[in-house]
């Protein structure tokens, strides 16, 4: 009696087992293949190589020199710096910087993250994803700021295996350069480039900065000759600007969240309107279209928009 009712229990277990089969086995796989097709966090899950980019710089080159995803974080801070012209239609956004969403760029192709030096000490745990390596126009290198700047771009390209690109776009910048230098010598001040803080202080741009680099290529000669960080900027009090005999250069930033007050309150104040440049209309807004410490794309930006700007010079 125990057999049978052994027998019977097998035969139970069986057909429950056979039931499970046929009706839950399938709606496992239906429900597998919707999720690996639905989005993660808003964005589509790439089956193309991508490369992840943790800085500006490294990024705004990718976008020139691949036709692959670039996935890059703090989107929505470079958009709004540049206005969205420079952003590749490939782009993937991981989030912020420096903490991007480690989960969603462990479900891209990634072949490689690319990061500032100062994003050293997150090559430990991004490197479990993907090799990483680490990229700078503002290195302590001995080479000129341009220099640096051609190498960058050029070693950037041999790592993505888009040499070729690289050389191309390199190519181009050279030849921009190469012929509009000389054409602005009518600017007879030398150019003292700045940008708001706040109320009390401005930001100067020096040779080793992406605005000095530039303005040194087009042969006009950088007012500022004091000291300045690895990036090529100082901050020093709008008092000090009494100091100079130069041509202004504005880095308009009323663009930016919370920048145009600052910006109105600076310039329709009291010590504002008793600086020498200003009380003899030597001083010109600029239209920050291009990061900063950028690398050569937003180089040539700068230039372009520096370019329009002295030949058709605004005031408030």
């Amino acid at each position: 009696m125990i057999s049978t009712m052994f027998r019977e229990g097998i035969k139970m277990l069986y057909g429950v087992v056979e039931i499970l089969r046929k009706i839950i086995f399938p709606f496992l796989v239906a429900m597998a293949i919707f999720i690996a097709s639905f989005p993660i966090l808003g964005q589509q899950i790439s089956e193309e190589s991508t490369v992840v980019s943790l800085d500006f710089a490294i990024a705004e080159t990718l976008f020139e020199v691949l036709d692959s995803p670039v996935a890059m974080g703090g989107v929505d801070n470079f958009r709004s710096w540049t206005g969205g012209g420079s952003v590749s239609a490939n782009l993937i956004d991981i989030g912020n910087l420096p903490y991007p969403n480690k989960e969603l760029v462990s479900t891209l192709n990634v072949t490689a993250i690319l990061i500032p030096l100062q994003f050293a000490y997150l090559e430990g745990s991004l490197s479990r994803i993907a090799p990483v390596k680490e990229f700078s126009p503002y290195s302590e290198s001995s080479m000129t700021s341009w220099e640096k700047m051609l190498e960058f771009t050029k070693n950037i390209g041999i790592y993505v295996e888009r040499e070729h690109e690289a050389n191309l776009f390199i190519s181009d910048a050279e030849e921009y350069f190469r012929d509009i230098r000389g054409a602005y010598s009518f600017v007879s001040s030398p150019l003292l480039i700045i940008q708001f803080i706040d109320e009390s202080h401005v930001r100067v741009y020096g040779e080793n900065s992406l605005p000095g680099t530039v303005i040194d290529q087009l042969g006009l000669h950088n007012a500022w000759n004091g000291s300045s960080n690895r990036w090529g900027v100082s901050t020093i009090s709008i008092s000090e600007l009494f100091n100079y005999e130069a041509h202004l250069i504005i880095v308009d930033t009323s663009h930016l969240t919370g920048r145009e007050a600052i910006q109105r309150g600076v310039m329709t104040s009291n010590i504002w309107s008793q600086l020498p440049s200003v009380q003899n209309d030597n001083f010109t807004l600029l239209n920050a279209n291009f990061w900063v410490f950028g690398a050569l794309p937003s180089a040539l930006r700068f230039a372009e928009s520096l370019v329009e700007a002295l030949e058709k010079p605004t005031t408030p």
